[in-house]
């Protein structure tokens, strides 16, 4: 399949509107230029005392943070997820109820965020490193020199207007697309993970890959109903706690007892916040009866 040379992507900014920006694939005067600013900013890193990925690893094993404990962990998650794939896929079964099947695509889940738990302060501290920062100019250079407008007019004038706007959608949007270009990152990598294609086939996902029953509800992991909010919903869509308990909106309990008067032994009623609409209305009654008395 021959490598896509640009694409063009509408975004929509954060006022709502939709613009079309188009990025291309570097060229190799561009790809050159951008490899001589990471040269440059390695060599800065290393006489500012910045550290290597080597000498990371080193410290890290060192310092009791990364070493070989935590390797084999990382090592023995990997092998778990590939076990499960191997039920869901291959069980020895042949005939496999739903439910089971189900169990081990949501343990591979768990796995997964497990794993990336595991392996998330490594990275973390990697990103720091002389070759990623070096990594993230070349990476900068590219986004800022790629992108254009449809009317071919180039989005980022310098390379100091994308760094000072990268957080905003429009760039966010430009580096993934090239990301997707240049490293030939899948888009949708999450939906094409086994244990995803295998919950979207059967149809026990939505299409963001959240949980459902079979009327399409949003469910947790152990089945129970959710909102899109992760709160827990009753039968008829009212917001209960785990244990089916009724809650308010704002997630206080609503009284299910009779509380009695210490000393009269009469009933007390307890009265929640009114509807601003309720009191509205209320007031307008007693306006109305005031006016008719006279």
């Amino acid at each position: 399949m021959p490598r896509e040379k640009e694409k063009l992507v509408e975004v929509k900014l954060d006022n709502g509107q939709v613009v079309k920006i188009k990025v291309i694939r570097p060229t190799n005067k561009l790809n050159s230029e951008a490899q001589r600013i990471g040269a440059t900013v390695w060599t800065q890193c290393i006489q500012d005392g910045v550290m290597t990925k080597p000498e990371l690893q080193r410290m890290l094993k060192e310092k009791g943070i990364w070493g070989k404990e935590q390797e084999q962990k990382e090592k023995d998650i990997t092998s778990e997820i590939a076990e499960l794939e191997k039920k869901l896929y291959l069980n020895k079964k042949k005939k496999l109820k739903l439910s089971e099947a189900k169990n081990f695509a949501i343990d591979m889940r768990k796995k997964r965020n497990e794993l990336r738990d595991h392996i998330a302060q490594r990275i973390a501290l990697e990103g720091n490193t002389a070759e990623a920062l070096s990594d993230n100019a070349k990476f900068d250079f590219l986004v800022a020199n790629c992108t254009f407008y449809e009317n071919g007019n180039k989005v980022y004038n310098t390379l100091e207007s994308y760094q000072n706007s990268a957080d905003d959608v429009l760039a966010f949007t430009a580096a993934a697309t090239l990301a997707e270009m240049v490293y030939a990152l899948d888009s949708d990598f999450e939906a094409n993970l086994p244990e995803n294609r295998f919950l979207k086939s059967a149809g026990l996902v939505n299409e963001e890959l959240s949980l459902v029953d079979k009327e399409g509800n949003l469910i947790d992991l152990d089945g129970r109903r959710i909102n899109n909010l992760g709160w827990y919903q009753d039968e008829e869509g009212n917001r209960v706690d785990q244990g089916g308990n009724k809650l308010s909106e704002d997630g206080t309990y609503i009284p299910q007892v009779v509380y009695i008067d210490d000393e009269t032994g009469e009933e007390v009623v307890i009265r929640g916040e009114e509807e601003p609409e309720e009191v509205e209305e209320k007031g307008e009654e007693k306006e109305t009866k005031t006016t008719e008395s006279k």
